[in-house]
């Protein structure tokens, strides 16, 4: 259960401190643009991320593939969350952008405190070496950079407390689709099949032995999902307290 390992600690201070350098210099440059400038940026980092998902799907169909590599984790939403969030701009588009905020408040939090279950020592060694390990590596680190641009910018204004409902329900559809996904296909997406943790994966055993394998996995499934949607609730809370000490009294455009 080791949150850091050396390779962490070499690796992720440097990489979020050039995050926040470069988050600043565009704050200053073009932090009192309107919003479709400031949505540059994270465009950019949209369009990466997708680019460097499909890299990994082509790579795994030419292995053989692995349905681990299906888009179910809760890191594959960035897939879709970073780049619905930069480009979307029709009705409805706040609360796309609120959804975006909340995900990726909730992966650079991880990341940050517990980066070692988000990917480990040995992806961050052969980073050079093989296609999947950079993947893993550069995709959760462009996702936290995400966060950066969405803070130093303010690109997404928090409307009232009703809001907070779009990140949740997002997360519940979210939940449902990989947990039922994990489940059939006996493939840990989202921890919802077996618990990245061991002490806690010990437990789960535990009681799968004391009270049968469908009641102890029912419940051990409501249990991650209950975690993940709270995670997430507490994440966009989080970005909306962050943003009030960074707002940017900009013109903003849908």
């Amino acid at each position: 259960m080791e949150l850091w390992t050396a390779a962490h600690a070499k690796t992720l201070p440097i990489a979020l401190l050039v995050m926040i350098v470069v988050g600043i210099i565009l704050r200053l440059t073009i932090g009192k643009k309107d919003l479709k400038i400031r949505m540059i940026p994270l465009k950019i980092v949209g369009v990466l991320l997708v680019v460097l998902e499909i890299g990994k799907q082509y790579v795994s169909f030419k292995n053989g593939y692995d349905l681990y590599h299906i888009p179910l984790h809760y890191c594959s939403l960035f897939i879709f969350a970073v780049p619905a969030m930069a480009f979307y701009t029709g009705k409805g588009c706040e609360k796309v952008r609120a959804i975006g905020a909340g995900f990726c408040g909730a992966m650079a939090t991880l990341l940050l405190i517990y980066p070692n279950l988000i990917y480990g020592a040995g992806n961050i060694e052969n980073f050079f070496k093989g296609y999947l390990d950079m993947h893993t590596v550069a995709f959760h680190n462009l996702v936290l950079f995400s966060f950066v641009l969405i803070a130093a910018l303010d690109l997404h204004t928090p409307a009232g407390k009703a809001e907070q409902k779009y990140p949740i329900w997002a997360t519940v559809v979210f939940c449902v689709i990989s947990a039922t996904a994990a489940n059939i296909l006996k493939v840990n997406y989202a921890s919802f099949y077996e618990c990245n943790i061991a002490p806690l994966e010990a437990i789960r055993v535990a009681v799968q032995s004391a009270a049968g394998y469908a009641v102890a996995q029912i419940f051990y499934v409501c249990i991650v999902a209950i975690l993940t949607v709270l995670y997430t609730w507490g994440a966009y809370w989080l970005y909306r307290l962050i943003r009030k000490g960074t707002a940017i009294k900009a013109p903003a455009i849908k």
